[in-house]
């Protein structure tokens, strides 16, 4: 392993050889990120994902259950978010689960939609602050004692949440509601 200098900045200007360099280029014009709200949901479901595979390989479970779990959770926030823009900037996906489900009934299957909104609705119900995942102190009140996730389960049923998301994005049926009828979290 090569020595590194630990009083070198950890973010820095950019190199002037970047493309030789194993890193990312964060960019900032003027407040913005420079990319999109369902960018950072697929990075979020990317995430999770290599969590996962790894825990998996690793026989691990209650070590990497909290990053895992909140990547996903992130994730869905995030893509609702993006399908809804100027939601406002709370953690809550009840209100836009149930805005999601008003802007799509009838335009898919309502079985395939209630799948959706149920699924949001629990992952609302496990942690509706999005903070179970990040803080040991944080499981609300009313929480289930004991949970089991199954790694299996849990990468087919996100897969197929995450799949649906991108489906209605790549449909345009939501993000070009103006306000979504005035419908925030």
């Amino acid at each position: 392993m090569p020595d590194f200098d630990t009083s070198r900045p950890i973010f820095e200007d950019p190199p002037d050889d970047m493309g030789e360099q194993y890193g990312v280029l964060l960019v900032n014009w003027a407040g913005a990120s420079g990319r999109e709200t369902v960018e950072m949901a697929r990075a979020y479901r990317t995430a999770a994902d290599r969590l996962l595979h790894l825990a998996g390989e690793a026989g691990e479970s209650w070590e990497a259950i909290d990053p895992i779990l909140f990547c996903y959770r992130h994730a869905v926030e995030l893509y609702l978010k993006a399908l809804f823009p100027g939601s406002t900037k709370n953690h809550g996906l009840g209100k836009l689960g149930a805005a999601l489900m008003a802007q799509l009934e009838g335009r898919y299957r309502a079985d395939q939609v209630n799948w959706l909104c149920d699924r949001i609705s629990e992952i609302q119900a496990l942690d509706p602050r999005s903070t179970a995942f990040r803080y040991a102190d944080s499981c609300h009140a009313g929480a289930e004692p004991e949970i089991w996730v199954d790694f299996h389960h849990l990468r087919a049923v996100t897969h197929a949440i995450f799949d649906a998301f991108e489906r209605v994005h790549s449909d345009g049926n939501v993000a070009r509601y103006p306000s979504n009828r005035g419908v925030a979290p």
